[in-house]
């Protein structure tokens, strides 16, 4: 057996060597999956910054939400105070749907109410983001900050590029509102019969006017059931291709005769809803090359009128007819004037459902289902001022999300 002593000097050098390891395992710092070093500086009294910019991936569909992540890591030897980032996002095409807590949206500077970073950590920001409009979008934001010397500072971080993509399928017929036909890839699929089930409120108003007047306009056959004809003259003066029944025997009736408009006594009896309505589908010449479009907005007094069976038994043959006219069909309930089962035993007779409802003091908008269609599942901010306009997408003030 031979011996093997002990060499003490090889073993003070490996100590040696292990001690220089862990004095420079304090000038690094743990980013994501990457290890960054301290650069090394005469001047220890200041914060020092470095930041990275990551996206979850660089092509998302229009109407789609990715995540973002801004992680920022203070490499010097005395507090750092972050007062917000600019140019968060590109300055139209984009919003944020959440921000991280305690910060707030101005225009497109993201507020993050001077934090504080000891040295030698990091802090990561994670916010969601929806893109709109097609094309190559840039989002380079640069972070404002005070490292103790000096007034504010500036750390440009490195721009990354997101390549959105607009999916307009076939045969698919335009809801009128272009923020629901990114959701419904370019409409609603034709001959479809979609039910809206939404709350009482002016955003869903707007929508069914915009789903007509693309109709109208478009010469297209537009039929509309309602129990307020007024707001419809002018658009059935127009345009002799829009046909209105006015389900109201309160309602006024036109200054003069219009061959497109039949007023009916009220839907007591669905009899006297079909038969006029019938009687003009069946007028109308065979389907031609272009889209023809109902909507059936008087579909919760039907509800409230007649129960749940007797409204599924005139939906059936209705839905029926109306499909092999040609005809795609929006149908509007309120769900919260009727009780779940009822509510259930209507939704079931239509293809798809588009859900309008209120949370946060937000109107939100989402595609809960379309059968054997493909479509975006994120839901969307339904808002006044582009439904009644051309729009503008505006940005909004997020605090606490």
């Amino acid at each position: 057996m031979t011996e093997n002593p002990y060499n003490h000097q090889d073993s003070g050098g490996k100590i040696d060597s292990l001690l220089k390891k862990v004095a420079a395992l304090e000038d690094m710092i743990l980013m994501g999956s990457k290890v960054y070093v301290r650069e090394r500086t005469t001047d220890v009294t200041t914060a020092l910054l470095q930041g990275k910019l990551a996206v979850e991936k660089p092509e998302v569909l229009a109407g789609e939400s990715f995540a973002l992540e801004i992680e920022v890591a203070n490499f010097g030897q005395v507090p750092a105070t972050l007062d917000g980032i600019e140019e968060i996002l590109p300055c139209c095409g984009m919003e944020l749907v959440s921000a991280p807590e305690k910060c707030d949206l101005d225009g497109s500077y993201l507020d993050l109410h001077g934090r504080a970073m000891k040295p030698s950590t990091s802090e990561r920001l994670q916010l969601q983001v929806r893109a709109f409009e097609k094309g190559i979008h840039v989002i380079a934001p640069r972070i404002v900050y005070s490292n103790g010397v000096g007034g504010p500072k500036t750390l440009s971080l490195k721009p990354i590029t997101i390549d959105v993509k607009e999916v307009v399928l076939a045969d698919r017929v335009s809801s009128g509102f272009k923020d629901l036909d990114i959701l419904l890839l370019g409409g609603i699929p034709e001959r479809y019969a979609v039910v809206m089930t939404s709350i009482s409120c002016d955003e869903t108003k707007l929508l069914i006017n915009r789903f007509i007047e693309k109709g109208a306009k478009g010469g297209e056959i537009t039929v509309l059931l309602t129990v307020e004809g007024s707001r419809w003259e002018r658009l059935a003066t127009e345009y002799p291709n829009f046909n209105l029944f006015v389900c109201n025997p309160q309602a006024e009736s036109p200054a003069k005769p219009l061959p497109n408009v039949v007023k009916i006594r009220g839907v007591e009896n669905l009899t006297d809803v079909s038969i006029p309505l019938i009687s003009a589908l069946r007028k109308f010449e065979a389907p031609d090359h272009k889209p023809r479009r109902i909507c059936i907005e008087i579909l919760s007094d039907i509800l409230l009128q007649h129960r749940a069976v007797q409204t599924r038994k005139w939906l059936i043959g209705l839905v029926s007819e109306l499909k092999s006219k040609g005809f795609t069909i929006l149908a509007v309930v309120n769900p919260q004037m009727h009780g779940n089962e009822e509510v259930q035993a209507v939704l079931d007779l239509f293809d798809g459902e588009i859900r309008i409802y209120e949370e946060a003091e937000q109107k939100l908008m989402q595609i809960r289902r379309m059968y054997e269609q493909d479509y975006i599942e994120d839901e969307m901010p339904l808002r006044k001022e582009k439904l009644s306009t051309a729009g503008v997408v505006r940005r909004l003030r997020y605090q606490n999300y």
